[in-house]
């Protein structure tokens, strides 16, 4: 039985996010330059856990499976540009394990994360943005609920070939969380 939870990133995860870090294929789905050197990769993390962006909650997706009763983190999940005024932001769900890839851990990751979005954090719309070729994220977001808003065609440049990139959105009315889920944990 695979079950998923959400906690904050630790300098222990380091080591983690240096292997994703030389996926080609993850680095590309999130937009992170391929071949990163490891010290401006770590200098980052660093970064990222001593002083966080004000307008980032960035949790860790931990599966716990027989293999790893303890947990194993696998991904991250995000909402960014969090703007408090607007009460919105922007979803990214990033799995960096591999073999976790199409199991529902991201579904269920972004889940949670909504759920925190929309409960705890008082947010009414959450958006997302997904270039064209990552078909998996789109199915991801529609089967979430989202809502394809817009194309911005040919709007960057990704391996030197100009790519749409989609708009999703979500207004809190329309959150409809599957039954039997439980979402909310403590958030540590």
């Amino acid at each position: 039985m695979l079950e998923v939870h959400l906690r904050p990133l630790v300098m222990s995860d380091l080591a983690r996010v240096l292997e994703w870090s030389r996926d080609e294929a993850f680095c590309l789905a999130n937009g992170w330059p391929v071949g990163l050197p490891a010290e401006q990769l770590q200098d980052w993390f660093v970064r990222l856990l001593n002083n966080p962006p004000v307008d980032l909650v960035r949790r860790g997706i931990v599966v716990t499976t027989p293999a790893y009763p303890a947990g194993h983190l696998v991904g991250f999940v995000d909402l960014r540009e969090l703007n408090p005024l607007e009460k919105r932001a922007r979803l990214r769900v990033a799995i960096g394990e591999e073999a976790h890839r199409g199991q529902g851990v991201g579904y269920a990751a972004g889940l949670k994360m909504l759920e925190q979005g929309f409960a705890e954090l008082g947010l009414e719309r959450i958006t997302a943005r997904v270039h064209s070729s990552n078909t998996r994220m789109r199915s991801l977001l529609e089967k979430m609920g989202f809502v394809l808003e817009g194309i911005l065609r040919q709007h960057e440049t990704r391996q030197g070939i100009k790519e749409d990139v989609y708009l999703y959105g979500m207004l809190r009315e329309e959150f409809r969380p599957p039954e039997g889920i439980r979402l909310l944990e403590s958030a540590q």
